[in-house]
């Protein structure tokens, strides 16, 4: 079976711990697909030829994240495609339990994983929200009541899924059980190439960063009869940044970003003949006092 990796890199300079992981498994990619942006392609030729990994290297020239997805995911001729991080240290046996996974669930679309955060200067795992005692007593005994999903997701209520007012929303089984979930994030996800072929991520001028394209994915999938699940126990290792999206959480930029990605899930949801009646608030509004 043919495993396709798909990463897009600006400035790839973590992109070296990333390779050699890859290097390092005990199944290989059959391809590495690097989307890269301001990086210097001497040095990404260099490392794939001193892994001897089969890379093919696209230099993106235009677009964000979402656009070099697409370029990587039309360019995969893998039979599984798995999309992480150029920040990301995967297992030695990551690509390996993502073939298992797959044909231990042959009629699942995407499967995803969790990240585990990793402190470079040490070498130290650090924890992330996600497994914080407070947050999972949230997701199990507060969320289910206050944040209830759109009722076509219900499936989907213990892991990842949208609520009535299309935000994103964490159940009980996030981060240590399997579930039925839209995708968990860009850093550890994948797909089988025969179920996902005709779609795409979505694109928009003014989203750049991570922000919600992960579950507008698997949106699509759903509303066309396809599931994702998550699983635990497949994590990749994610180095610790300074300038990580959660350090600018609330700045006004982001949470227009939000808001696009809200009128994207309405959009999609909209064009399957799903009704939206309530009246979706923007974060924006919300954190300037409504105005």
């Amino acid at each position: 079976m043919k495993v396709s990796v798909i990463v897009p890199s600006k400035g790839c300079k973590y992109l070296g711990y990333l390779v050699r992981g890859l290097g390092d498994q005990s199944i290989k990619p059959s391809e590495l697909i690097l989307i890269i942006k301001n990086c210097d392609r001497n040095y990404v030729e260099k490392l794939c030829s001193d892994l001897s990994l089969s890379c093919s290297i696209i230099e993106q020239e235009e677009g964000y994240v979402t656009h070099a997805m697409n370029i990587g995911k039309k360019e995969a001729s893998g039979d599984i495609l798995i999309f992480t991080d150029d920040d990301a240290i995967p297992p030695s046996g990551w690509i390996k339990r993502y073939i298992k996974l797959h044909l231990s669930y042959p009629n699942i679309a995407g499967i995803c994983s969790r990240d585990i955060y990793l402190d470079l200067k040490n070498f130290k795992l650090l924890p992330t929200s996600d497994d914080k005692i407070k947050v999972k007593l949230y997701r199990w005994f507060v969320r289910p009541f206050s944040k209830r999903p759109l009722p076509l997701l219900k499936k989907y209520e213990t892991g990842i899924y949208l609520t009535k007012d299309l935000e994103i929303a964490y159940g009980p089984y996030i981060p240590n059980r399997t579930s039925y979930s839209l995708l968990f994030g860009g850093v550890n996800m994948s797909f089988k190439t025969s179920y996902v072929q005709d779609f795409w991520f979505p694109e928009h001028p003014m989203l750049k960063r991570y922000i919600g394209f992960e579950q507008h994915f698997a949106l699509q999938l759903f509303l066309e009869g396809l599931d994702s699940i998550y699983v635990p126990n497949n994590p990749v290792l994610h180095i610790a940044r300074n300038d990580s999206l959660s350090r600018i959480r609330n700045t006004e930029e982001l949470l227009r970003e939000l808001d696009v990605m809200r009128l994207l899930y309405k959009e999609l949801l909209e064009k399957h003949g799903v009704k939206i009646t309530r009246t979706i608030k923007s974060y924006s509004s919300y954190y300037s006092g409504g105005k």
